[in-house]
């Protein structure tokens, strides 16, 4: 996905949300300067740091990057990948410069067919999407149809704060 729209990415910092092993990392267009890279699983950090070892202007932060003080408008590219915290998807209107761009993918509610056990509140349906970014600019918002069913959006941050009507 963010190879795709990667050309819509403007040049600077990238927030990789709940990075894992850095899946996020892997999918940096070259126009993102520098990485942070969070996630609240040190032994997860330690892993990414070793498998990124290589790549520079990483900076790695052990922390919940819902609550996390993070700058406004600072990134200019978001990913979360795997993870659907609805008060951190809330927030990356904040976090985002203006044209920035999130990318998101998070399991479907279809997913519960397949894994029952699966929570609701960390699942996502393009509608859930639509109504928290509709005013973004949607480069892609869908859901799978097979699985491991996955729900994904690549949205750029409004370049305009939206109009207030009296």
């Amino acid at each position: 996905m963010v190879q795709r729209w990667q050309t819509q990415v403007p040049p600077g910092p990238m927030l990789d949300a709940a990075c894992g092993l850095g899946r996020g990392i892997a999918s940096a267009p070259g126009s993102v300067s520098r990485i942070v890279a969070v996630d609240l699983s040190l032994t997860g950090i330690r892993q990414a740091r070793r498998l990124w070892a290589e790549r520079g202007g990483i900076g790695w932060i052990v922390a919940d990057v819902a609550t996390l003080p993070l700058p406004a408008g600072y990134f200019a590219m978001i990913c979360a990948f795997g993870f659907t915290d609805w008060r951190f998807l809330r927030r990356a209107e904040t976090l985002l410069m203006p044209g920035g761009v999130l990318f998101y993918e998070g399991f479907s509610p279809r997913q519960r067919a397949v894994r029952p056990t699966l929570d609701l509140n960390w699942t996502a349906t393009p509608a859930q999407l639509d109504q928290l970014f509709g005013r973004w600019r949607q480069l892609a918002c869908a859901e799978s149809t097979e699985p491991p069913y996955r729900t994904r959006l690549a949205a750029v941050h409004p370049t305009e704060p939206e109009e207030s009507h009296p």
